[in-house]
């Protein structure tokens, strides 16, 4: 018996192979060896649907990730490191999946800028907690959340991009570089005498 899953893994697998434009629900039915209507049984909306679902639920794999890896990580240098790991990792695993040729990343990457603000502004939310509540708890000195996670964030899509595209493998610890590179930008200012002080010690 056919379900969505099964549907949207497929679906997945085909995008990452010909694109968005070459997709077709007459091929995705072909490759799960059903009728075209045994998808819009699933999907009353057709290819739309279906696309628009593949991405819904793979963000919100990304999302549940990053708020599993939170919820074990201590302290807001931990959790933005555990955060931005848990995203690129996933993003890793996609790009091993499928192989992302770069033309189809291109195109991917299009469809997503316009049409994943929701996501985009949910990450977005995730990231901003974490730092607000690092100045919460006197670990980050006070900024602006929201342009402070816009920024990790933006970094992160880059981490992303060039782990999702070929064979490219990205220079180990980048992820630790990023995190020490915006956690000193953001220590607060008691951690930083306690810092200067344990160092006269």
């Amino acid at each position: 018996m056919l379900n969505q899953d099964q549907i949207l893994d497929q679906a997945l697998e085909l995008i990452s192979t010909v694109g968005l434009r070459r997709f077709s629900v007459s091929e995705l039915g072909a490759r799960l060896g059903v009728v075209k209507s045994a998808l819009y049984h699933h999907f009353p909306g057709g290819k739309s649907e279906i696309v628009r679902e593949v991405f819904r639920r793979e963000e919100d794999r990304v999302l549940a990730a990053m708020e599993e890896a939170l919820a074990g990580a201590r302290g807001a240098k931990a959790r933005l490191r555990a955060l931005a790991e848990a995203k690129l990792e996933l993003v890793r695993e996609l790009g091993r999946l499928y192989r992302l040729r770069e033309e189809i990343a291109d195109e991917l990457e299009g469809f997503l800028v316009s049409r994943r603000r929701e996501f985009l502004q949910r990450e977005l939310g995730v990231i901003a907690r974490v730092i607000q509540e690092g100045v919460q708890q006197g670990e980050l000195r006070p900024v602006n959340s929201e342009l402070l996670a816009l920024a990790l964030q933006g970094a992160l899509h880059n981490l992303s991009r060039a782990y999702a595209v070929g064979d490219r493998s990205f220079p180990p610890g980048a992820v630790e570089q990023l995190i020490e590179a915006v956690f000193n930008g953001i220590r607060s200012l008691r951690q930083e005498e306690e810092r200067c002080g344990n160092e006269r010690s």
